[in-house]
């Protein structure tokens, strides 16, 4: 066999060789991460992402992509704020390391996002009822922020599915606590968890 003859078969080998290399590493599966160790790896750096904030992983399965973890995360922003923000972001670890993807932002800049006036929405979390308070033009909260300013606000939200206040017996409640510490004084509002209807509020001196 000529060199020429030789050259092309050695060239011939090699790319035939290069060929199942690349195939192989397409198809072997990323190292093995436990769902205890995903988790944790995925919560650390989204706590260092967002300092001050409340992160919670709500969700971990199995990943569409072999040898990895689906976590679902919630990141609430400002959560004691009148306007806290809200969003659900996604990972697949180690597919896509620690590349995050927003499935959903349900409150943010004051607003409910996707909440439209006239139509079927439920409160179905407490930065979503601290801000429907925010934006309900509320007068005793109107005037509180007003005379103490936004950034002395601390706002928090429970819901109830039975509860009685002031006497009256209700179901299916949002109560947003807005206070200030000094004076030591709060405004307690009930949200209708259904389309966050203004229900009542009063307030409280101590």
């Amino acid at each position: 066999m000529d060199l020429l003859a030789k050259s092309i078969l050695g060239i011939a080998v090699l790319i035939i060789i290069l060929f199942i290399v690349y195939y192989a590493t397409r198809h072997i599966s990323v190292s093995y991460v436990s769902k205890q160790s995903a988790t944790e790896i995925v919560l650390s750096d989204l706590v260092k992402a967002n300092p001050g904030s409340v992160v919670n992983i709500t969700n971990v399965t199995p990943s569409l992509y072999q040898g990895s973890w689906h976590v679902v995360a919630s990141v609430v922003t400002n959560a004691t704020s009148p306007c806290p923000s809200y969003f659900i972001y996604s990972f697949d670890y180690p597919k896509y390391g620690l590349v995050n993807r927003t499935d959903n932002v349900y409150t943010e800049n004051c607003r409910i996002l996707g909440f439209v006036n006239g139509t079927s929405y439920t409160i179905g979390s407490y930065p979503e009822a601290i801000t429907r308070v925010y934006n309900l033009g509320i007068p005793e909260i109107s005037n509180m922020i007003t005379t103490y300013g936004y950034q002395n606000i601390v706002a928090h939200a429970a819901y109830y599915e039975n509860t009685s206040v002031n006497g009256n017996s209700y179901n299916g409640v949002w109560i947003v606590n807005y206070s200030v510490e000094n004076p030591n004084y709060s405004v307690y509002v009930v949200l209708d968890q259904s389309n966050g209807t203004y229900v009542t509020s009063f307030n409280e001196t101590r």
